[in-house]
């Protein structure tokens, strides 16, 4: 399963200070989202869904400022007066 991968990915990216790409971070949403379902499906203790539901809000998190980041305009220059 390519869920522990993705973790790692999240996990390097606080440690290391990278950006992850919104397209990356969506599809990272998607696969944590997959696993919850699985793991609610398979009855996985309360611990391991809250890892989970943290893991999807910090990925949520993440995606909005990569977004921000990707079309928020350039502040204007303070003009001179």
């Amino acid at each position: 399963m390519a869920v522990p991968a993705l973790r790692r990915l999240v996990s390097s990216r606080v440690l290391s200070g990278r950006r992850l790409d919104p397209e990356t971070l969506t599809q990272l949403h998607t696969t944590l989202v997959d696993e919850r379902q699985q793991l609610r499906g398979q009855g996985a203790p309360a611990e391991e869904l809250e890892r989970n539901r943290l893991a999807i809000v910090r990925c949520q998190w993440e995606l909005s400022q990569a977004l921000i980041e990707r079309y928020l305009p350039p502040a204007a220059a303070p003009s001179a007066a």
